[in-house]
């Protein structure tokens, strides 16, 4: 059963995912966990330059507390304690023009708005908390800001890794700056990362894109090479939403992310399916095959995290050119 974008969905299989079940969350399963370490003590080896940038671009994104937290009205306002003004927009479709002329200017490469799709929630947290929100925040900015082309090419080096990190790095100065425009408006804003709900299918459901071959979001803008994150507002906006091609219009025919992935967690298969692989995959969606034990895994292996099936997939230009010809 479909519902909006181009998610397919059994309704009567599928759940709210547990985010215990991600596979960062499950690193008990890899032997000898230690992440990312160098591979060497040599005090002139550069690999330890490389190493050093990758693990220095993640600083604001492990180190700002006021980027992804629920801050309601009134309460621990991050911009010199001033009050919210209660600002009142004149329509949802304004206020949808203005934060994403905001977020912009913020930062954000793309930016799309979705009605809250529940099912999309996490059900519980990393601490087993369940995942809880008022019932009037309904509505979710989404933001993807780029990352570096050229470094992401150069995958699975240390370079490539820096570029994911400051990509995170710059999403959480993103998601906390939306989120605390908003709350001086006087809104509710939860800015998110990776937490409280799944990214990608509030990204398709507000017309950023589709669902890879590659498990990540492919935009016609950037191909996957991008990092997501999200606020969640109780400010009434408009719905970005568009049709695009579905995954399997784009995807088919294209093995280029899974014969670039190393670590041979991605499926060459010509049709996606319903069938799941691990814990880390939630039951109940058509898509192709994804094994994150054996991605992570790689990860552990090589000291750092690879972005392959990024610079190997060509989806920007296939997006592009599929959109021209249907108009």
């Amino acid at each position: 059963m479909r519902i909006k974008g181009s998610h397919y969905v059994d309704l009567e299989i599928h759940r709210r995912f547990d985010s215990r079940k991600t596979v960062f969350c499950r690193q008990g399963i890899f032997e000898g966990f230690d992440h990312f370490q160098p591979e060497t003590d040599d005090p002139g080896d550069t690999e330890l330059l490389g190493l050093a940038e990758a693990r220095a671009s993640w600083t604001l994104h492990d180190n700002y507390p006021g980027a992804f937290r629920e801050t309601s009205i009134g309460k621990r306002p991050l911009v010199l304690n001033r009050k919210p003004f209660q600002f009142r927009f004149s329509d949802p479709i304004a206020a949808t023009d203005n934060i994403i002329e905001v977020a912009k200017r913020f930062g954000a490469s793309l930016a799309g708005i979705t009605e809250l799709e529940t099912r999309w929630l996490y059900s519980n947290d990393r601490t087993g908390a369940p995942v809880t929100l008022p019932d009037e925040a309904r509505w979710v900015i989404v933001l993807a800001v780029e990352m570096d082309r050229d470094s992401i090419a150069t995958s699975p080096s240390f370079r490539a890794a820096a570029a994911s990190g400051k990509g995170y790095s710059d999403s959480a100065a993103l998601a906390g700056a939306v989120g605390e425009y908003l709350r001086l408006l006087g809104c509710y804003a939860r800015s998110c990362g990776n937490d409280t709900a799944l990214s990608i299918p509030l990204a398709i459901d507000a017309g950023m894109g589709v669902l890879g071959r590659n498990g990540l979001l492919l935009t016609p803008e950037f191909g996957p090479g991008i990092r997501l994150c999200k606020v969640i507002t109780d400010l009434e906006l408009a719905s970005t939403h568009s049709e695009y091609p579905t995954t399997e219009d784009v995807c088919s025919g294209c093995t280029l992310c899974a014969e670039a992935c190393e670590a041979d967690a991605l499926s060459t298969a010509e049709k996606p399916t319903w069938e799941v692989l691990t814990e880390s995959n939630n039951p109940g969606v058509i898509r192709w095959q994804f094994n994150p034990e054996k991605c992570f895994d790689f990860w552990l292996k090589i000291g750092r995290d690879c972005s392959n099936c990024i610079s190997a997939c060509p989806a920007a230009g296939r997006l592009q050119k599929m959109i021209s010809e249907k108009k």
